[in-house]
């Protein structure tokens, strides 16, 4: 029986799991790779159990600690002021590391054995996958606690616009994050449709609904799509003189040829010929092509790929005629159409609706809207969440 058949036992969740290493010199440390940093405490939560999850996504235990427990890492994350502040990332970039509250390793903790169950079932989750949870404490300092997970964006791709999305910002301050290179933009900054064969649609709305459904029962809230996306080549058809040839006016994305040429013919899902836009209110109208894409790539990828990696759709950007800070707007212009490839997850439900976040829901309610501001309870939380990825992500009727 393969290890990741089993199931979690009450053992692989206990304290007697969570064991401190010791390190004052290099000879108490032989199990570290070279280049470690000595002189710090280290600990593996639920080991066993994390391991389970490593096995579903076929990751190497030993390559795994030879890369969370390199010297670069350990420093970079003991030298965070403000837990969840920064993303760091392994030197292959497979992993993103983030460093938590202990309450918010508490909570993970709790709802482990549920997680498992839940990414075993539906292989094709949007949820960020977890692959281990530690603490590190140098000598001398305090201690940092972290969360490994998947790299969202790890590609062979550039991602030319990345996102932070939650649905609603009001109450919040639109703060954006750096995520390597990157910034992470917020609802305000999202000026962008994105078509969907409409059966890939209705199974990612159905994915979604299902990863809220755990999260809602874990007693989850305040957690965001993360969402970038990659341009495959210049507008289909400019509306606006902000759209320049050479892709987007005044939007930062720099479309570089060679990536282009080297990506189109592998990842173009789409007929090479494509209608162009024109101004409206509305999605034109485009040929279909022979094959469903929808039909395709659920084919091909049902039990192997997640929804969230590279996945093909017509992007539309907008112009918004309204006050309004975040989508859904039903009333916009249509400035350019584009072919992308999307990678997004479901990350940071470390989260519960805690007498602190009943607080802060009940003083914000009396500035905005009680529905519309982030702490909410996880009810709330869920279907407005589902909402806001049922209004950005449209079926493309054409290819019906």
């Amino acid at each position: 029986m393969a290890f990741s058949d089993r199931e979690l036992s009450a053992a692989d969740l206990t304290n007697a799991q969570q064991s401190w290493i010791q390190c004052s010199s290099r000879k108490s440390c032989n199990n570290l790779p070279p280049g470690a940093v000595t002189g710090y405490e280290w600990k593996d939560y639920c080991p066993k159990a994390f391991r389970l999850i490593q096995e579903l996504d076929n990751i190497d235990n030993d390559d795994y600690m030879m890369l969370v427990c390199s010297d670069e890492t350990i420093r970079k994350v003991t030298s965070i002021s403000r837990p969840g502040n920064m993303f760091l990332f392994s030197n292959d970039t497979r992993f993103a590391i983030k460093t938590l509250r202990k309450s918010e390793v508490k909570i993970l903790l709790e709802m482990l054995p549920a997680y498992y169950s839940h990414i075993k079932r539906f292989r094709n989750t949007v949820l960020n996958k977890l692959y281990g949870v530690h603490v590190v404490k140098p000598a001398g300092c305090t201690k940092t606690y972290f969360v490994v997970v998947a790299n969202i964006f790890k590609s062979d791709l550039l991602m030319h616009r990345c996102y932070d999305l939650k649905g609603s910002l009001q109450g919040r301050k639109p703060e954006k994050m750096q995520y390597r290179d990157k910034t992470l933009h917020k609802e305000p900054d999202l000026d962008f449709l994105f078509y969907l064969e409409p059966m890939v649609r209705q199974r990612l709305l159905k994915q979604i609904q299902h990863d809220c459904a755990f999260l809602e029962a874990a007693g989850i809230m305040d957690y965001s799509l993360m969402l970038g996306l990659h341009v495959k080549g210049s507008p289909k058809g400019c509306v606006d003189s902000r759209c320049s040839s050479n892709g987007m006016r005044g939007f930062d994305v720099e479309l570089h040829q060679s990536d282009l040429a080297s990506h189109r013919s592998s990842l173009s899902l789409y007929r090479d010929s494509i209608n162009k836009c024109s101004t409206g209110a509305s999605f034109p109208n485009y040929e279909a092509s022979e094959m469903s894409f929808g039909e395709q790539w659920l084919e091909s990828n049902s039990q192997t790929s997640k929804f969230g990696e590279e996945l093909s759709a017509r992007s539309v950007r907008i112009l918004r005629n309204g006050s309004g800070n975040a989508l859904p707007c039903q009333n916009f212009t249509v400035i350019g159409c584009y072919d992308v490839l999307l990678c997004f997850g479901i990350v940071d439900f470390f989260q519960n609706y805690s007498v602190i976040k009943k607080i802060e829901h009940a003083y914000k309610s009396l500035q905005f809207d009680r529905k519309m501001i982030a702490a909410v309870n996880p009810k709330i939380y869920s279907s407005r969440f589902q909402g806001f990825i049922s209004d950005i992500f449209k079926a493309d009727e054409s290819l019906n």
